[in-house]
């Protein structure tokens, strides 16, 4: 069903990585995915932006992409452009990308129980070897449905709209695009609603529990206005 769509999205989605040179840990990192949405314009999840994903830590010193029909080819500089942290949003500018494919953003809703995949780069990994850094990507496509819509609390009091994608969230998949099967995308994976699977007596899990977890999504509408707040017209 989506495997022409996932052959046309793939030209405008990107794997991206982070780095920074510490003194405690020497060369750290962290990466996920990310797709365009304008001439040169990454949309990718917020926190990745951020030594070991996290908020309160320093911005990371550098950022680099590669497209995935380019994998295997140099990585491109990426400049950061404007974080939104309550919502969760990053953007880029590549400023002389090696392509100008990019995805088109719904700006409306839509309702649970709509038919979505997405694609990106779960369960990639960095290996720093003596020889240099080796980034190593596979792309992973997952179908999957709109579970829910709601309003989600955030830490700093400010409510947001979401979808919940009834598929497992792995790591890397942060910044991955959920799209239709025209291609239009609704939604980033940027987190996960974390629960377990535990026939223990509660509120405990035992060590022996399974760890599920279901993508939160932020709607494309959502990036639209990010994007536009920001000066990039899609």
């Amino acid at each position: 069903m989506f495997s022409k769509t996932c052959l046309a999205v793939r030209r405008a989605v990107y794997g991206v990585m982070g780095t920074s040179d510490t003194t405690a840990a020497g060369t750290v990192c962290s990466y996920g995915t990310a797709f365009m949405v304008a001439p040169g314009v990454l949309v990718t999840a917020g926190h990745m932006t951020h030594v070991n994903n996290d908020w309160p830590q320093p911005y990371h010193q550098r950022f680099e992409a590669v497209r995935a029909p380019d994998i295997g080819s140099p990585m491109e500089n990426a400049f950061l452009l404007a974080v939104d942290p309550v919502r969760d949003i990053a953007l880029f500018r590549m400023e002389r990308p090696r392509s100008s494919d990019r995805l088109t953003l719904s700006p409306d809703p839509v309702m649970p129980g709509t038919s979505c995949g997405s694609l990106g780069f779960p369960l990639s990994t960095v290996d720093f070897l003596d020889t240099g850094r080796r980034f190593n990507l596979i792309e992973r496509f997952q179908g999957s449905f709109i579970s829910s819509f709601y309003m989600k609390g955030t830490a700093s009091g400010v409510t947001v709209p979401c979808y919940e994608m009834d598929a497992l969230m792995y790591g890397g998949s942060s910044g991955c695009p959920v799209f239709l099967v025209d291609g239009t995308v609704i939604g980033m994976q940027v987190a996960s609603q974390v629960g377990t699977d535990d026939l223990h007596e509660a509120p405990y899990p035992s060590p022996q529990s399974v760890r599920l977890a279901i993508s939160v999504l932020v709607p494309s509408y959502e990036l639209i206005a990010f994007a536009r707040a920001n000066g990039v017209q899609l």
